[in-house]
């Protein structure tokens, strides 16, 4: 038991404070990024899923980028705000996390902005 006590107080001193955590805001970016990823494998998306939902795919999408993904960035965004003014964050995974933030931003917008033009 003296051991593990040992371990654990070592691993602490030399981890920093935090630093387990520092890719935490990037998570909250996967729902956009993998759901994107989801979108441009998916086609064509005007078909239908047999006996599971009465929305064709395209529909499906246009409710997780419109609803889900807006949600996931923001928290995303208020996750890094947070920690960046807490804890130093590092700035790799600051800077990654970013550049998922915009690239989420740009991907719902241009999903949502194709869904709403295929309708016209």
């Amino acid at each position: 038991m003296l051991f593990l006590e040992e371990v654990t107080v070592t691993n602490s001193e030399v981890m920093p404070a935090g630093a387990s955590n520092n890719w935490f805001p990037f998570l909250w970016c996967l729902p956009a990024l993998l759901g994107f990823l989801a979108f441009l494998l998916a086609f064509p998306i005007d078909r239908r899923i047999p006996h599971w939902s009465p929305l064709n795919i395209a529909e499906i999408f246009a409710l997780w980028f419109l609803f889900i993904t807006p949600v996931t960035t923001v928290i995303a965004i208020v996750t890094l705000v947070k920690r960046n003014q807490k804890t130093s964050v590092v700035f790799l995974a600051k800077l990654v996390t970013w550049t998922a933030i915009v690239v989420s931003l740009i991907m719902n917008a241009l999903v949502l902005l194709g869904m709403w033009a295929s309708t016209y």
